[in-house]
């Protein structure tokens, strides 16, 4: 369903003109900080703050009811660095443990199905989502925000599995789900690094390019979709590098082998050279002893013939 089709308009007046966002790559899901708050008060703490009026795009409340505060179309002011490529939604409630104000441990069921419903509604009326994320996990970010108590895996969770691809013949950009992971988890394996996104499940420009990295050394057509094909070739690629590896691994545990045999070799040479000379050396005391001997005895013979 449309989510204009249940979204309440707040009416807020803007303390300036908002820019329509030309591109929406994600979604940034948020707290509010406290345990309840109005739109209208959300809009006045963000007025306050010098900006332009209420920072995010949709706000849900714990009663479930869905507002529109910045228009959707607008670019908001809800995470620095992503604000003109996302939507900022935000949720009612203080989702991280706090000293100074009372916190939420625990969502509402209306309110979480609610969010749900706008995350999966939004994903579906904005095709080019690749990614959604808490506000903390936005690079850059220094925030607990949405908080440690906010169910942001399992919101996200539940919201894509209904759009998760089961079974296909082809993967392309703007798919999601499992069968999404497991190929990122492959590429990853191959070497092809997805440092901005990582495993996030969604079929997106990062994973499309390495994929057509992957396609372009295979010597596939770089046309950004993953078929049985792909996939095969993916497979023996990967079946190759832990050939190779077992092999290398091999390679040096005979190199292993033998330099210790090697050592042992030489070592005992070593032993049986030392002990040739501690031999020598005996024998060598053993002659300098008698001789020694047979001096002093030779001495004291001379020494009694001359009466000495």
């Amino acid at each position: 369903m449309p989510i204009r089709d249940y979204m309440k308009n707040a009416n807020l007046k803007f303390n300036g003109k908002l820019r329509p966002r030309t591109v929406t790559n994600g979604i940034v899901l948020h707290h509010a900080a406290v345990q309840r708050a109005t739109p209208q008060q959300i809009h006045e703490w963000h007025l306050q703050r010098g900006w332009l009026g209420a920072g995010y795009n949709v706000y849900v409340r714990k009663d479930g009811s869905v507002w529109e505060l910045r228009p959707l179309w607008a670019v908001g002011a809800h995470a620095e660095g992503v604000n003109s490529e996302s939507i900022g939604v935000c949720a009612e409630g203080m989702y991280h443990s706090s000293d100074s104000q009372p916190y939420d441990r625990e969502m509402p069921r209306q309110q979480f199905d609610a969010l749900v419903k706008v995350v999966k509604d939004l994903v579906e009326e904005y095709p080019s989502i690749m990614w959604i994320k808490g506000h903390n996990e936005v690079q850059g970010s220094a925030t607990a925000c949405p908080g440690s108590f906010f169910p942001l895996q399992e919101v996200i969770r539940t919201a894509t599995n209904s759009l998760a691809v089961k079974e296909v013949d082809v993967m392309k950009k703007g798919d999601r789900g499992p069968v999404v992971e497991k190929l990122q988890r492959l590429l990853i394996e191959l070497g092809y690094e997805l440092p901005k996104y990582g495993i996030d499940g969604v079929f997106g420009v990062e994973t499309e390019a390495a994929v057509n990295a992957f396609k372009k050394l295979a010597g596939l057509p770089q046309n950004g979709t993953v078929d049985v094909t792909t996939m095969i070739a993916m497979a023996e690629r990967l079946l190759q590098s832990k050939k190779a590896l077992k092999q290398e691994n091999a390679d040096l545990q005979s190199r292993i082998q033998a330099i210790e045999k090697e050592l042992k070799k030489t070592l005992e040479s070593t032993n049986a050279a030392l002990e040739k000379c501690r031999k020598e050396c005996e024998e060598r005391n053993k002659g300098f002893v008698e001789f020694f001997r047979l001096l002093n005895q030779l001495i004291n013979e001379v020494g009694e013939q001359s009466g000495v």
